[in-house]
């Protein structure tokens, strides 16, 4: 966490951008009783000023002890921090939890876009977990997009935003201050 924290905000210094960082972060990480004061520490040290930094939580964890967790997720949000429910649709999640959730975005897993396009059931499935988020105002965000046309079918179910192979492959610090050196100039 701190080393994706310092790099990010060098990076954003150094090109003059400015762009989400999201951290995953485990299920044992967020239950770990110092979890919030060591991110606050963290977040204090390197004086993260101009990053918007989501925090993604993946859904198993709201099986877990919801009454330690809603409390701890609040304080976050007044930190001005957001949140996302990762790998949305692959856990036990029920609907009535969902809602009491400060959560800012919902992500839909890659096992769904994965088949998007052929399998009716699964674009059903995707169709479905956009109308909850929207219903609750969340943000979606669909991961593992690799083709224009699960894009395009996306876009036309009425994801926001989108992340995966199409985009990008995972990108050591240096390709990455590359890749956006190259963005930067695109839209220039």
């Amino acid at each position: 966490m701190k080393r994706t924290l310092e790099e990010m905000k060098a990076l954003q210094e150094e090109m003059g951008v400015s762009f989400q960082v999201s951290l995953n972060i485990s299920i044992k990480q967020f239950m770990e009783a110092t979890f919030l004061e060591y991110l606050t520490y963290e977040i204090e040290t390197i004086k993260l000023t101009n990053i918007v930094l989501c925090l993604e939580i993946t859904e198993s964890l709201f099986i877990e002890d919801i009454e330690y967790l809603l409390p701890l997720l609040e304080k976050i949000r007044s930190m001005g921090l957001y949140i996302s429910m990762d790998d949305f649709g692959t856990g036990y999640s029920s609907l009535s939890i969902l809602r009491k959730l400060p959560i800012d975005e919902l992500k839909i897993d890659k096992s769904f876009v994965d088949t998007l396009i052929e399998d009716i059931t699964a674009e059903k499935m995707v169709q479905n977990i956009i109308s909850i988020g929207k219903n609750l105002e969340l943000a979606i965000l669909a991961e593992g997009v690799e083709t224009k046309a699960q894009e395009a079918k996306l876009k036309t179910l009425g994801c926001d935003r989108f992340q995966g192979y199409l985009y990008a492959k995972p990108l050591s610090y240096e390709d990455l201050k590359a890749f956006v050196k190259e963005q930067k100039n695109l839209y220039m």
